[in-house]
């Protein structure tokens, strides 16, 4: 499940919407952006692991791209854009987990929020420092998130970098439900050496500013057939 929770994930609402919506929707990994994580309580996902990469930190909560998991991490490694967003003088952040399949292969998820009050420029140069990390990454990967391409221009250089990586797109359903600006699609599901089952964009009657994507694969095993 991808989500940009809008820092609402503290609120009852949010809280009662979401133990209902995963057990409708039962998960492996919760991808979110934008959670407000409180540094003082020991848990705020029973049952998960987890781990974040924050951009911003006051004296009492974190904030940034939070992986929740269900499977061992194995590695873990956060990210911070080169650049701040101007008026709002802050980073965006990226998490990149590792996790070990059944067969052996390493499972890859990345968790991205991209960058936004940047020029064009800005936002290509960090999608080229993005793809330099992501070229390392091999087997089954998945690198999803809200990736604030609401221009043509920007959704072109998200498709160069879609293709250089060898990415395929979800095709998802209910496509009317995700978070779109001057009708363009924010939040995207990109996969590699998995098969893609089913993506579908939930209505959670506006608890955020934008709607999780749910989306199940199959693992391609590396195995020779004997």
């Amino acid at each position: 499940m991808v989500w940009n929770i809008h820092k609402e994930n503290l609120h009852p609402q949010f809280l009662d919407r979401f133990e209902i919506l995963i057990q409708e929707y039962p998960c492996d990994f919760l991808l979110f952006q934008e959670v407000k994580f409180p540094k003082k309580i020991a848990s705020v996902l029973d049952s998960f692991s987890y781990a974040m990469a924050s951009n911003i930190e006051t004296f009492q909560h974190l904030y940034g791209v939070l992986t929740a998991t269900k499977i061992a991490f194995t590695t873990i490694s956060s990210h911070l854009t080169h650049r701040r967003e101007v008026g709002l003088i802050t980073y965006k952040s990226m998490l990149i987990t590792h996790h070990e399949l059944p067969d052996g292969q390493a499972l890859n998820i990345v968790n991205i929020h991209g960058i936004n009050f940047v020029s064009l420029k800005g936002f290509i140069k960090e999608l080229e420092k993005i793809k330099a990390v992501l070229h390392s990454c091999s087997g089954p990967i998945i690198v999803a998130g809200d990736f604030n391409n609401w221009t043509k221009k920007r959704i072109m250089a998200l498709e160069t970098f879609q293709h250089a990586l060898g990415l395929e797109k979800a095709d998802v359903q209910e496509p009317h439900h995700v978070k779109q600006i001057f009708a363009k699609p924010l939040d995207h599901i990109f996969y590699r050496d998995l098969q893609l089952l089913k993506a579908k964009a939930i209505d959670t009657k506006k608890i955020s500013d934008h709607n999780p994507i749910y989306a199940t694969f199959s693992v391609i095993s590396s195995k020779p057939e004997s």
